[in-house]
């Protein structure tokens, strides 16, 4: 269950925003298994004063990069890494059309204890009973 957070200069209409996020996720399920359901995401668009880029290190890239932060569960190989970057950078390439080395990634692995998605349970614990110790507090 990744946490996909983008930031970008400002300016890019709502379209192009959101086929950056849907991409990032279709890319996320089919190159690394992610569960279709599981997207939190977010993008973060910054006016030039607050968005310092070097556009020739390590790569000539233009105005437009996407600074892509992604977190999840810990133990995907270097393989599946390295095809999940390849896949990205072309889904995204086809739609909305962002340069290759416009996209800069950044994956976060982090152990299933250091989740929780709700309900104040850590990991991929299953939901608490009705009659448990989250619901009684809830009430």
């Amino acid at each position: 269950m990744p946490m996909t957070h983008v930031s970008m200069r400002s300016g890019k209409p709502a379209a192009y925003r959101t086929a950056v996020l849907e991409g990032i996720h279709e890319t996320l399920h089919m190159s690394l298994g992610v569960h279709p359901q599981a997207f939190f995401m977010t993008v973060s668009e910054h006016d030039d004063a607050n968005f310092h880029v070097n556009t020739t290190y390590p790569h000539t890239r233009s105005s437009d990069v996407l600074l892509v932060q992604i977190t999840l569960t810990a133990g995907r190989s270097a393989q599946d890494k390295q095809r999940f970057y390849e896949h990205l950078v072309a889904r995204l390439a086809r739609h909305p059309g962002v340069k290759p080395a416009d996209v800069f990634i950044n994956l976060i692995e982090v152990a299933s204890e250091n989740w929780s998605a709700g309900n104040g349970l850590a990991g991929r614990n299953p939901s608490p009973a009705a009659d448990g110790p989250t619901a009684a507090a809830a009430s």
